[in-house]
């Protein structure tokens, strides 16, 4: 095989997997998992149910590559949302919708919310843990860079706030049926300002606080 027909049976390969991923989301979301099968799976993405079994070994392996794919999806939109120029509030909002906005949106979809959750608690365990993980680094970083919160066990304090109002927000828009992520970006952004700007006026009215006990002390 040469290697450019190589490089083709690859990118088919990797289009048939997406394919029965999508196929496979489509059925979870639509069925459950323990009403969804494989032959459901292979009817959705037009193949044969061998041809399933021939990228994943099982239904649990398909959810927990589902979950996977999910997961990585949303650390990128992280990253990306935290790397760009905007001002700070503006890419925390960002990044949080990416990830807590994201898959609120994503689950509110379904009517097996409850059984996809706890089913990722076992099956996908993992994934989900990598992706908490990486997503508190990559939020206490955006602090620690932009020299808010203060020490690591401030900022933990503060990421601890921030994280609240991003899950209660998601909340509250699940529960109006708000699907929108510029809303629940605006709404949050809101409390972003004001759990920042109270941190910022903190720390500067330490360093007068301290002037003025210096003074008090001539």
């Amino acid at each position: 095989m040469t290697e450019s027909a190589y490089t083709v049976s690859v990118a088919k390969a990797e289009d048939k997997r997406a394919a029965i991923l999508a196929a496979a989301q489509t059925c979870f979301w639509r069925n459950g998992i323990r009403r969804t099968a494989i032959e459901d799976v292979a009817r959705e993405a037009e193949v044969a149910k061998g041809t399933v079994y021939l990228y994943f070994a099982s239904k649990e392996e398909l959810f927990a590559s589902l979950a996977s794919e999910l997961c990585g999806a949303a650390l990128v939109g992280v990253r990306e949302a935290l790397a760009s120029r905007e001002p700070l509030t503006r890419r925390l909002a960002a990044a949080l919708d990416a990830k807590i906005g994201y898959f609120h949106r994503l689950l509110a979809g379904s009517p097996h919310a409850a059984e996809l959750v706890d089913s990722k608690a076992v099956v996908a365990e993992r994934s989900f843990e990598a992706l908490e993980r990486d997503f508190h680094a990559a939020l206490d970083r955006a602090l620690a860079e932009a020299r808010v919160g203060g020490d690591a066990r401030a900022r933990a304090e503060l990421l601890d706030l921030i994280l609240a109002a991003a899950y209660g927000t998601a909340r509250q828009a699940e529960l109006r049926g708000e699907s929108s992520p510029e809303v629940y970006r605006a709404r949050l952004q809101l409390h972003l300002d004001r759990l920042l700007g109270t941190g910022a006026r903190a720390r500067a009215a330490k360093p007068r606080a301290a002037r003025a006990r210096s003074r008090a002390a001539r």
